[in-house]
């Protein structure tokens, strides 16, 4: 079970937060207002995540400034992961809130980006092992969904990419020569040539955003390999 520590001063985001977790197995979500003091706060020990929602909050309001200033203090401490919630206009004066926390989003955006956010979080700090996934830093291949996640950032593949991605992927440091790609991913029906890996192989790799990348790597006269090791 996850914890995730909400503060926020606004009924109608805090109601939009509740239905978004109404329905998530794991986590547990307990609400807090600006008004409570939260370095001496325990029941921030076990806390996972923290939200603080600062979205229609006046930049003057001397209340949530020193809240940040106390929850800042609490850097190397639990909640590991702190995602912010504020307006598009707050941006211009919350420079040292952003760089205390690990990631932030738009108030306006709040239904569709919370939770997959929260989610790349989670997974970025072991807090969460997505299920049917493969993960290695802040890439995640999602074989559920078919998805590729790089920075948490959506990238589309195609069928093929993807599969052959996959498979690199599930074989870490195991060279695939062009024929055995070709097998495992086209079929051994495929009666195209083996330049067809080579091809796909060079767009993967235009997709995928360093180091990334690099870990698609060419062995040279034989075929591919995926490997995290420099």
């Amino acid at each position: 079970m996850i914890k995730i520590i909400l503060y926020s001063e606004s009924d109608g985001n805090i109601k939009k937060i509740q239905a978004l977790f109404k329905d998530r197995d794991g986590f547990f979500l307990e609400l807090k207002k600006m008004s409570r003091p939260a370095k001496d706060d325990k029941t921030l020990d076990d806390a996972g995540v923290l939200i603080l929602d600062l979205s229609g909050l006046s930049m003057d309001n001397i209340n949530f400034k020193n809240e940040i200033k106390k929850l800042n203090g609490l850097s190397g401490q639990p909640p590991r992961s702190r995602l912010l919630i504020i307006d598009p206009p707050q941006q211009t004066y919350l420079f040292d809130e952003l760089l205390f926390a690990n990631d932030f989003l738009f108030s306006d955006n709040l239904q569709k980006e919370l939770l997959p956010r929260l989610d790349f979080l989670l997974y970025k700090l072991k807090l969460m092992v997505p299920s049917d996934s493969l993960v290695v830093g802040d890439l995640v291949l999602n074989m559920e969904k078919y998805e590729l996640v790089v920075d948490n950032k959506v990238i589309v593949l195609t069928f093929k990419e993807f599969e052959m991605l996959k498979l690199l992927m599930q074989n870490k440091d195991k060279v695939f020569t062009r024929i055995n790609l070709l097998s495992a991913v086209w079929g051994y029906d495929y009666y195209g040539g083996s330049r067809t890996v080579d091809v796909h192989m060079r767009r993967l790799r235009a997709k995928i955003p360093p180091p990334y990348n690099n870990m698609l790597k060419t062995i040279r006269n034989v075929g591919y390999m995926f490997s995290p090791e420099e």
